[in-house]
C-alpha cells in the first residue's frame, strides 16, 4: 500500500511539474532555435536589435525537453511534423515559422500585442 501511494506521489509530482512548465507567459514571446541554424541567426539579430526590452525567450530544441515543447506547440497549431522547422516563434495565438521578409513582417504585426518588460 505503501508503494502505491510512493509511486502515485511521484506520478502527480511529475504531471504536475510538467503542466508547470507548459504554462506560458502571456506577454512573453518564444522563439524555438537550434545551433547552426542561419534563419535563427537572423530572427535573433533582429529582435535583439528592434525589440529590446521584450520578453523573449529562446529555447534551444537540442537541450532538456524544448523538442517536446516546440512538437506541443507545433501540435496547438496543427503544424505537421514533417513540415516543422526553426526558428518556430510562439506569440500568444500565433505563431511564425522560418525568418524571411514576410516573417518579419508578421513578427512586427504580432508583436504590437506585447509590451516590453516593465512597461
Amino acid at each position: 500500500m505503501k508503494r502505491i501511494f510512493t509511486v502515485l506521489m511521484l506520478a502527480a509530482a511529475v504531471f504536475l511539474g510538467g503542466c508547470n512548465e507548459e504554462k506560458t507567459a502571456t506577454n512573453r514571446i518564444y522563439v524555438f532555435s537550434q545551433p547552426g541554424c542561419g534563419h535563427c541567426e537572423h530572427a535573433r539579430a533582429y529582435m535583439e536589435r528592434y525589440y529590446q526590452g521584450y520578453d523573449i525567450r529562446e529555447l534551444n530544441i537540442r537541450e532538456g525537453n524544448n523538442m517536446g515543447y516546440l512538437q506541443r506547440s507545433a501540435r496547438k497549431f496543427k503544424v505537421p511534423a514533417q513540415t516543422l522547422g526553426t526558428p518556430f516563434i510562439v506569440m500568444g495565438d500565433n505563431y511564425i515559422m522560418g525568418w524571411g521578409a514576410e516573417q518579419q513582417k508578421q513578427f512586427n504585426r504580432y508583436a504590437k500585442a506585447f509590451k516590453p518588460a516593465g512597461k
